[in-house]
């Protein structure tokens, strides 16, 4: 029987036990838009506790977007930062640094010591990361049993590993600085730690800007910091319509939409004397030094004329 027929075969049955009205029915129950915008408001401002609604051992919630408004948008430079509601927010910035790819621990079984006790055997205690919880909360040894009190071990056997990776993103503001337009004015800009794990890991690259949604923790270590459990993140640029322009009128060469890029840009943001030594460099690789006499004739005159200190060797 093809695939159809085996949906069409499926159909007809539950038309005949009355399973379909049972079905269509459920549907309008959850297609009330009050219903909806009840769930959807707690899944966007209760996260944690929206997951257990659900009564499933592990559930995470997965966003698409946020909404457009200024509430949701956590801006990287402002402060306090809030990490205490444990809601979503969408924040943007670059990625400066990133870690390999790491193991945590997504699910661990538990068992009462006292053989005695029936929490002993099944599955009473499993404990699942949740966002923004350290490996501690989820794997360590004082954990109690709330039957007997007896001290609660870990059935090694049924431990589920995952994959973690932790980035560092400063804001696009901090890319003022090396533009000459703080400085005369004191400034710092801190990066801010993201935490990606399963399938968002090993899909960032250094200095790319990325869109990221996710709930603000306070992880408490040797130092305090505010860092991020990363929900979603999408890859952020924009391209303005005189690049474009410029891009398709030097298309017809490899190396001229480059060139132009560099001679205007490149010394606003590269250290001083760096672009002077690039040009430097460049006018020289057009010298001639062979040490024949002839050839020595057609040699090319150099003039630098530069307000930076520059040393050749």
């Amino acid at each position: 029987m093809s695939n159809l027929k085996m949906k069409e075969a499926a159909l007809v049955y539950l038309d005949r036990s009355r399973g379909l009205q049972k079905f269509i029915d459920d549907c309008k129950f959850y297609n009330d838009s009050k219903q909806n915008a009840e769930l959807g408001n707690h899944v966007l401002h209760h996260p944690l506790k929206a997951a257990q609604v659900f009564q499933s051992i592990n559930i995470v919630l997965k966003l698409t977007h946020l909404p457009p408004l200024p509430s949701y948008a956590l801006d990287l430079c402002e402060f306090p930062l809030d990490y205490t509601s444990q809601r979503f927010y969408m924040m943007q910035g670059i990625v400066i640094a990133m870690t390999t790819v790491t193991k945590y621990t997504q699910g661990a079984r538990f068992l009462c010591s006292d053989e005695a006790c029936p929490c002993s055997k099944g599955f009473q205690y499993i404990r699942v990361h949740v966002p923004g919880a350290t490996e501690s909360a989820t794997v360590r040894n004082d954990f109690l049993c709330n039957l007997c009190s007896s001290s609660l071990q870990e059935d090694r056997k049924f431990r589920v590993l995952g994959d973690k990776q932790i980035i560092e993103i400063i804001t696009t503001k901090a890319l003022h600085a090396f533009q000459g337009y703080s400085k005369n004015l004191p400034f710092r800009f801190q990066s801010f730690t993201i935490f990606l794990r399963d399938e968002l890991v090993n899909k960032m690259n250094i200095g790319n800007e990325y869109k990221i949604i996710g709930i603000p923790t306070c992880v408490k270590s040797s130092q305090t910091a505010v860092c991020i459990e990363a929900n979603i993140h999408t890859h952020f640029f924009w391209i303005s319509d005189n690049f474009n322009c410029l891009f398709s009128l030097t298309s017809v060469s490899c190396w001229k939409f480059t060139a132009i890029l560099a001679n205007i840009f490149a010394s606003q943001i590269v250290p001083p004397g760096t672009y002077n030594l690039l040009k430097l460099c460049l006018l020289m690789s057009l010298v001639q030094t062979s040490d024949c006499k002839k050839e020595l004739e057609n040699c090319l005159d150099i003039l630098i004329i530069t307000s930076d200190t520059l040393l050749v060797d």
